[in-house]
């Protein structure tokens, strides 16, 4: 007979969703002042902030849709942990130990994010090795499941009737063979995260532009008030313009990146050569502008 149960995820959410409110105050609050604040290296950095924020807030989300959608399968086969698009089959039959985390000693947590009631990762112990945490209560109220290749925490309401249950059900034995497997979100295997030199490519390009932008907002409130863009060769202004269009660089930055990443994105499975010649010359395009930007920097 198949048995599902629940963590407690209430804590886990209340508390999750507390850090994401005041992450959301304090995006708004850091993009509020970018706006109203003159550019400077001042607003490159509050801006950056934000953003960063905004990436840290979907993070949480996405780790909450995982904490609402889990629980813990079990019958004389396997035990299943569901814990949003992750999904690990234990067999009963590679059950070598059952303990309480009270048990556990000298446990190091790799980094992650982690809350009161969100207790998920990878951790390390003596005489364990690695431990995989799906649990919302603290280490106190988790039970470890041991099998030859790995270890997995967890903690299902009602823990002293699933233990009873689950010792029950290794007595009785298995009915089938069951493989130890585990299965993620399909986006976690995209080859692109093992492509080394099209991800450095790629993110070296995106680094470099975001530190164009902040070079332009740091000597901007230095510059005159009109800037010479273009140069004879004998080195008279050809073009005079206002300061800011000295963003223009970065604006054709932007531009390339959308264009020559995007178009990369799509072609990466098809046509890998393609993708490496587009990100190439993107990196080339935004390393031109940097050179273009000192240079007119230099001149003013």
């Amino acid at each position: 007979m198949r048995r599902i149960w629940n963590p407690e995820v209430r804590w886990g959410w209340i508390v999750g969703l507390a850090i994401v409110a005041v992450l959301i105050a304090a995006t708004v609050a850091l993009t509020a002042l970018a706006l109203i604040q003159p550019i400077s290296i001042g607003t490159f950095l509050m801006s950056v902030g934000a953003v960063g924020l905004l990436v840290l807030i979907i993070r949480i989300l996405y780790q909450l849709w995982g904490l609402i959608n889990a629980s813990y399968e079990m019958d004389r086969n396997a035990l299943i942990i569901h814990w949003g698009g992750t999904r690990h089959t234990i067999p009963m039959a590679a059950v070598g130990a059952v303990l309480s985390g009270a048990e556990i000693k000298g446990l190091r947590f790799h980094p992650g994010l982690r809350w009161p009631g969100y207790f998920v990762g990878i951790g390390e112990a003596p005489d364990i090795g690695t431990i995989l945490f799906f649990a919302t209560q603290p280490l106190r109220a988790q039970v470890i499941v041991r099998t030859p290749g790995m270890a997995y925490a967890i903690s299902p309401k009602d823990l002293e009737e699933f233990l009873l249950l689950f010792r029950e059900r290794l007595e009785m034995g298995p009915t089938q063979e069951v493989a130890e497997s585990s299965t993620h979100p399909g986006f976690l295997d995209w080859v692109i995260w093992k492509d080394r030199f099209g991800l450095t490519v790629l993110l070296g390009s995106l680094m470099l532009l975001i530190l164009l932008v902040g070079l332009l907002c740091w000597r901007y409130p230095y510059l005159p008030p009109e800037i010479a863009m273009r140069f004879a060769p004998s080195g008279e202004a050809l073009l005079v313009v206002e300061a800011s269009r000295i963003f223009y660089l970065a604006l054709l930055g932007v531009i390339f990146f959308a264009i020559n990443g995007g178009l990369g994105l799509l072609l990466y499975h098809r046509e890998r050569i393609a993708t490496y010649f587009l990100w190439s010359g993107l990196l080339a395009v935004i390393g031109s502008l940097w050179a273009a930007a000192i240079f007119i920097l230099l001149r003013q």
